[in-house]
């Protein structure tokens, strides 16, 4: 990789870790993006509590709020990085509620990453804990995989979906102070879990890479006989206008961007791992290691308690959650991560996510 940024220490971290945290903005930076924010009718509010404005349909608010955070940003970014440029900038909301967790993901590819590198600069603008849906990153994960990130979610299927049991027991939290920021590789695997506060936890979010690299777009081509992506040459205006639900919405009506510098196609080359592989390939990073408080808090918090079985008694099997059931008994002795595996948990906490008891 290029080394981008001006720090050769962070650029140390930032290549081991895949993420670094810095201190960036001032108490009046971090004020003037929060009343921005509040003054601006983001109506793209979804059930689960969590959205971007990337995500608006306004494609002209999208982009004047996007300038608006550059603007702030830019003069702070600048003593960062060298040879960049931002690419995305966007409000990043989580609403309070149990149901906003963010489950372990990358990012899309935004560049040849065989070739480039690009981040994420990701600042609160409020203090963020576990409490209230700080952001969680697995260390070292953007090592692992190699193949391009395509759209659209859920059609372009990411081979982390089937291993979220798997991958949220080894996610790490980072606390952090409002103005700061976490800087990842769009490769690093992240999750949040919920905002279990009474306040709405704002952050924004800016996209950079090296000032020379081309970006790029992997879409995954609609009724394809082998899964095939096309390869599209973009600029930072494509972000603006191409979310994810414009493009699932292509894709659903079996058609492809048209207005974009299509390069090449190529065939969908995504690892399968069985849930065996994925837990050997994450436990064996270094400075990993499965979040026992995490996990203990959610699982309280889901209600996930060893005398909890009489609701879940008097369900219908059709609604009951069957691994937990099955593992849930007044005389059983085991332990409590015999019984609630991380599995179990996550399972729990999904089911329970979705509107069920």
């Amino acid at each position: 990789m290029n080394p981008i940024f001006k720090n050769p220490d962070v650029q140390k971290q930032f290549e081991m870790d895949g993420y670094v945290k810095i201190p960036l903005l001032d108490i009046d930076e971090v004020v003037h993006l929060f009343e921005y924010y509040n003054k601006q009718n983001l109506n793209n509010k979804i059930e689960g509590g969590f959205h971007i404005s990337l995500d608006n349909q306004n494609q002209a608010l999208v982009h004047t709020i996007a300038q608006t955070i550059e603007t702030t940003l830019e003069p702070k970014i600048s003593n960062v990085f060298k040879d960049y440029k931002i690419f995305t900038a966007s409000y990043v909301v989580k609403e309070p509620g149990k149901k906003n967790i963010v489950p372990p993901h990358q990012d899309w590819s935004f560049v040849d990453e065989s070739k480039a590198f690009s981040a994420t600069c990701w600042i609160p603008l409020v203090d963020v804990t576990e409490d209230n849906g700080a952001l969680g990153v697995i260390k070292g994960s953007h090592k692992i995989f190699s193949h391009p990130r395509s759209s659209p979610s859920p059609q372009s299927k990411s081979p982390l979906a089937d291993h979220i049991f798997t991958l949220f027991p080894y996610v790490d939290i980072v606390e952090m102070q409002a103005g700061e920021c976490l800087i990842f590789d769009n490769r690093l695997i992240h999750a949040s879990p919920p905002n279990l506060s009474q306040n709405t936890r704002v952050a924004v979010g800016v996209g950079v890479t090296g000032h020379e690299v081309q970006l790029k777009h992997y879409y995954q081509i609609p009724e394809a006989e082998e899964e095939m992506l096309e390869v599209y040459d973009v600029d930072p205006s494509f972000f603006t206008f191409y979310n994810n639900k414009r493009l699932s919405d292509l894709f659903d009506a079996q058609a492809s961007p048209s207005d974009l510098t299509l390069v090449e196609k190529i065939v969908r080359d995504t690892p399968s791992l069985s849930t065996e592989e994925m837990h050997q390939l994450i436990s064996n990073l270094e400075g990993v290691s499965y979040n026992t408080p995490l996990m203990q808090k959610l699982a309280k918090l889901f209600n996930y308690t060893m005398d909890d079985t009489s609701q879940k008694d008097t369900m219908t099997q059709e609604n009951k959650a069957p691994e937990i059931q099955e593992e849930t008994s007044y005389s059983d002795t085991r332990s409590f991560f015999q019984k609630y595996t991380p599995i179990n948990i996550i399972k729990e906490i999904a089911w329970r996510a979705k509107g069920r008891p």
